[in-house]
């Protein structure tokens, strides 16, 4: 049996000692809201409004500025491995030029991911665990009355747990809880599991292309639009459930 969940997790691509958690989380349908960012040049926009699902930035007569978003996350020094993404919106009137991502050790001195882009997960190295603040930095060119908004972020980490991967392959085999299968552009999650769990679908650049907290089994109309390869996985309690790749 432990033969087999071990093949299970490597077909899937995953490393059976890699434990992943999800370290902050808002916008959207998180729950949480933007506060305690810091938003950055301030005082070039003519307003910045907070709300539970966004922070969004107006512009009235145009011009070219930089919408910086920075936190500090502790919980990032306990994790050799980091996966962050940030999604902007253009609401009307601007372009988003490019979004780079930063990370610091102290605050202070910025190293820039060249792999950022916008609305999609960047992993990043730390094995010296000492990274402790994010940031990303839109710059947008905005038209008069031009409004744009960053609507969430996700900051994921990664660190080996052989004693969990052991734990889990002596348990329930991996994925036995949800059972995902597709059909034209219909997808069904079927669960015996009480309580909340999310779903979250990425092309295979890591975009994500749906995201829905449900409950018990579900089946889910996807858009006809919506081509090719995709990944589905599914997070309860924080912890990866189950994940299987679809063809649409």
């Amino acid at each position: 049996m432990k033969r087999i969940l071990l093949l299970v997790l490597i077909s899937l691509g995953i490393q059976p000692a890699i434990s992943q958690s999800v370290l902050f989380e808002c916008g959207q349908n998180s729950g949480q809201n933007f506060d305690g960012w810091h938003i950055s040049p301030y005082m070039v926009f003519d307003a910045v409004e907070f709300d539970p699902q966004s922070v969004t930035f107006f512009v009235e007569h145009g011009g070219n500025f930089p919408v910086t978003l920075t936190r500090k996350v502790e919980e990032l020094m306990s994790y050799e491995s980091l996966s962050i993404l940030f999604n902007f919106d253009v609401i009307h009137n601007c372009i988003i030029e490019n979004v780079v991502y930063y990370t610091s050790v102290d605050g202070k001195t910025w190293k820039p991911i060249n792999s950022s882009k916008n609305n999609s997960a960047t992993t990043i190295d730390n094995a010296d665990f000492n990274i402790t603040y994010v940031r990303a930095t839109a710059n947008v060119q905005f038209f008069d009355n031009g409004k744009i908004a960053c609507n969430y972020v996700k900051i994921e980490g990664e660190s080996e747990e052989t004693s969990l991967a052991l734990k889990e392959m002596t348990g329930p085999s991996f994925g036995d809880q949800f059972f995902i299968f597709s059909h034209l552009h219909n997808l069904n999650i079927e669960t015996a599991l009480e309580g909340s769990y999310e779903v979250l679908i990425t092309s295979m650049t890591g975009q994500i292309v749906f995201r829905e907290h449900l409950e018990g089994s579900q089946r889910i109309e996807l858009p006809s639009d919506m081509i090719g390869l995709f990944i589905v996985s599914v997070i309860q309690n924080n912890a990866f459930q189950a994940s299987k790749k679809i063809a649409l």
